[in-house]
């Protein structure tokens, strides 16, 4: 039987998860806002672009969903709804690499303006893949770990931030600090709330905040490497 304690710190977590999907739909619609006026001339834009900014409106529209479902009770339709989220995520991975290639290959304008190529491509797709392994892992767990599963879940939601923030932060801010800090700080916000009400670290926060903050290191430091740069000229070349 659950106690007061345990139902209360239940209701806790669900107005926690559906507080930071409305949190992460902000900050996404608030660096793209930039890109507004192109709604209107879509025309425009390529079939590429057209279909990552769908696949991606997708994604976060689901992540908010399967959090509104959860704290609704519709567990059933939350699990249904699953089998729609491991197609999104394959797509969001397809998507976004592709994405940040052609980005890579155009320059200018479609890239972080202090960013170097090799240094835009082993971010990119380096955070992609910590993505692919946090999704696949939260979806491994889904049954017999529900506590992973929606924290592994939300660590994958904050890892797509980073091109939101980088329009936001060049566009509305004066602030030279990387996009990445923006974003580590909101993990570590988001693991603060939950440390503090739980009144412990969670394991799949302390290893997700290890893995997604050292991403950002590791693709620094590849990016330098002999290999990695004969590598990112062959891919942004053809």
């Amino acid at each position: 039987m659950n106690t007061a304690a345990d139902i209360d710190r239940l209701h806790f977590e669900h107005r926690y998860y559906v507080a930071a999907a409305i949190g992460v739909i902000v900050v996404v619609l608030a660096g793209f806002s930039i890109d507004i006026p192109l709604l209107s001339h879509l025309g425009t834009l390529s079939v590429l672009v057209r279909l990552h900014g769908l696949i991606m409106l997708g994604w976060i529209a689901l992540f908010f969903v399967q959090a509104l479902l959860v704290a609704r009770q519709r567990v059933d339709l939350h699990m249904r709804l699953g089998i729609f989220g491991v197609v999104l995520a394959i797509a969001v991975v397809i998507a976004d690499t592709a994405t940040v290639i052609a980005a890579s290959r155009l320059g200018g304008h479609h890239m972080p303006s202090h960013m170097s190529v090799p240094l835009f491509l082993a971010r990119g797709l380096f955070s992609l893949f910590l993505f692919a392994v946090l999704v696949a892992g939260a979806l491994a767990l889904r049954k017999r770990r529900s506590d992973w599963h929606k924290r592994l879940m939300l660590l994958a939601a904050l890892l797509l931030l980073d091109a939101a923030l980088a329009r936001f932060i060049s566009v509305y801010t004066s602030w030279t600090v990387d996009f990445s800090t923006v974003r580590d700080g909101l993990v570590l916000a988001c693991i603060a709330i939950d440390t503090f009400r739980n009144r412990r670290l969670h394991p799949a926060f302390a290893i997700g905040a290890v893995l997604v903050i050292g991403d950002d290191y590791i693709a620094t430091w590849v990016a330098g490497t002999p290999t990695w740069l004969h590598f990112s000229e062959a891919l942004s070349t053809q």
